[in-house]
């Protein structure tokens, strides 16, 4: 008698078709996040290798929890803990408790909350992430995750749901050029995520748009030694010393924009008589800084209600769109008038 053929794995099956483990056990389990063109490659894998899922292992998963898990990259930036309330909001208004995890930006503590999270068995997490890397092997097929403002590469599997940060960029960017800027600085961080990657890009499409150089000089990284609004004080205060000119800033994000501010004040330098500066987010810091802020506005409350809604949408098992952009716009106060 011939011996029976092994069945064939899950991650058989991925590599079989060329997706990830966590696509094959969102197609299996009918979870969404996924194109009609994925769903029919894996199925035909599992059709002609005769894949048997594991039914005691997902009737085990399908007992729900009604808690929904949260990370979140810095509780105390304004932005951040405007989505993480209204999300809360969202999903208690449906019933769900949530757990919020606050990584500080920190990835190696990212991927311990998220396998303390999946660990106590939630029913979806949203994830607002600072990591540049995604291992697919990390989050089960069978736990739905929505990225917000913030994902990492290689997650093209996963719904998200993002601000226009590349479009706020040119508009920060034209708002300086506009106003008579040519030498304008751009503030962020070294290794920053794919979101303020897009302002970045913004910022050199609108530079070139009006045929003004990208200038290496311009663009001041901090380093995370200290708080960000501390830090940029710092650092611009030594691009100043150093004697390099600009007449514009713009700021990844309105707490770095402040410190600016205090920076450009220390020096004497006059706002926005001397140098203009435009943050990012239009937080309160914004409102309350002197002279006040002109920033880029984004919606918090609209991120977290899409990212609350997709979420559900895939705990249910239905389809939902793999990016969704909510748009920006541009705030004028006193820092450019």
């Amino acid at each position: 008698m011939a011996q029976s053929k092994r069945p064939i794995s899950m991650r058989e099956v991925a590599e079989l078709a060329g997706v990830s483990i966590a696509t094959v056990s969102r197609v299996i389990n009918g979870l969404g996040g996924f194109s009609e063109e994925t769903r029919e490659r894996v199925e035909k894998v599992i059709k002609e290798n005769g894949y048997i899922a594991n039914q005691a292992a997902k009737s085990l998963r399908e007992a729900r929890t009604r808690t929904i898990g949260m990370i979140v990259p810095d509780i105390t930036n304004d932005f951040f803990s405007t989505l993480a309330l209204q999300a809360e909001r969202a999903f208690a208004d449906e019933g769900y408790s949530v757990l919020i995890c606050n990584d500080e930006n920190d990835a190696e503590r990212g991927e311990h909350y998220l396998r303390t999270l999946i660990s106590k068995r939630v029913d979806g997490i949203i994830c607002i992430s600072g990591r540049t890397t995604f291992d697919e092997d990390e989050v089960p097929g069978n736990v739905p995750i929505v990225y917000v403002d913030r994902f990492p590469e290689r997650s093209a599997d996963i719904p998200r749901v993002i601000s226009d940060d590349l479009r706020g960029g040119r508009l920060a960017t034209e708002h300086l050029i506009e106003h008579g800027c040519e030498r304008i600085a751009f503030m962020t961080g070294a290794h920053s995520a794919i979101s303020v990657q897009n302002r970045g890009i913004g910022y050199e499409q609108a530079l070139e748009a009006h045929g003004l150089a990208v200038d290496p000089g311009l663009r001041i990284e901090l380093k995370g030694r200290v708080r960000r609004f501390q830090e940029a004080r710092e650092t611009l205060s030594e691009v100043i010393n150093s004697g390099v000119e600009f007449d514009g800033i713009f700021a990844m994000n309105d707490v770095i924009a402040v410190g600016a501010l205090l920076a450009l004040c220390d020096a004497g330098i006059r706002v926005p008589e001397d140098v203009k500066v435009v943050g990012f987010d239009d937080s309160i810091y914004a409102s309350i800084a002197t002279p006040a802020l002109s920033s880029v506005r984004r919606f918090p409350e609209q991120m977290a209600r899409h990212g609350c809604d997709a979420l559900l949408s895939l705990i249910e098992g239905n389809d939902v769109e793999l990016e969704d952009t909510v748009p920006v716009e541009l705030v004028m106060r006193e820092s450019t008038r």
